[in-house]
C-alpha cells in the first residue's frame, strides 16, 4: 500500500470517528446531533461572534445557498439569531443565541476532550511533532485554496 493510500485511510478513519460515528462511547459523543456544516458554523460563530451570512459562507468555503440552509436549520432549532446589519441595511448578521453559545461551548469542550483521547496514543514529543506537521500541512492547504480561489 502506498504512503498516500495509508495516509488517506488514516485521515478517513479519524474523520469518520470525529464527524460520523454513532458508535463512539457516550462520554465522547456530542450533546446534540448535527452535520459537519452545523458544527463548523457554530464553531465559527463561537470564535468570531456576529458575522454576515455571506462572510460565514466564504470562511467555511460553501455556496451561499448551502449556508442559507445551514442558517435556517440552526435558526429553527433556536441556536442562532438573525438581525439586520447595522452597517448595511440590505444584509443580515448571524450570531449565536444563548442556547447556541452553550451548545457551541459544549461541543468545543468535547472536541478538546476527544483530541486528548486521540493524542493519548502518542508521547508528548510525538504530539508536539504531529501538531507542528499538521499545522504545516494546514497552512499549505490554506495557501493553495487562496491561490486557486
Amino acid at each position: 500500500m502506498s504512503r498516500e493510500t495509508r495516509l488517506l485511510d488514516s485521515v478517513r478513519q479519524l474523520m469518520h470517528v470525529m464527524l460520523v460515528s454513532e458508535r463512539t462511547a457516550p462520554e465522547h459523543q456530542h450533546v446534540i446531533r448535527f452535520n459537519a456544516l452545523d458544527f463548523h458554523l457554530l464553531g465559527l460563530l463561537r470564535e468570531q461572534g456576529s458575522l454576515r451570512a455571506s462572510d460565514a459562507a466564504e470562511q467555511i468555503g460553501i455556496a451561499p445557498t448551502t449556508a442559507s440552509s445551514v442558517i435556517a436549520r440552526l435558526k429553527s432549532r433556536g441556536l442562532i439569531e438573525r438581525t439586520q446589519s447595522k452597517t448595511d441595511r440590505r444584509a443580515y448578521d448571524i450570531a449565536l443565541s444563548d442556547k447556541g453559545l452553550e451548545i457551541a461551548q459544549t461541543i468545543h469542550a468535547q472536541d478538546i476532550q476527544n483530541m486528548g483521547v486521540f493524542l493519548s496514543a502518542l508521547t508528548a514529543s510525538e504530539q508536539d511533532m504531529l501538531i507542528a506537521l499538521m499545522g504545516k500541512v494546514a497552512t499549505h492547504v490554506e495557501t493553495l485554496q487562496k491561490t486557486e480561489g
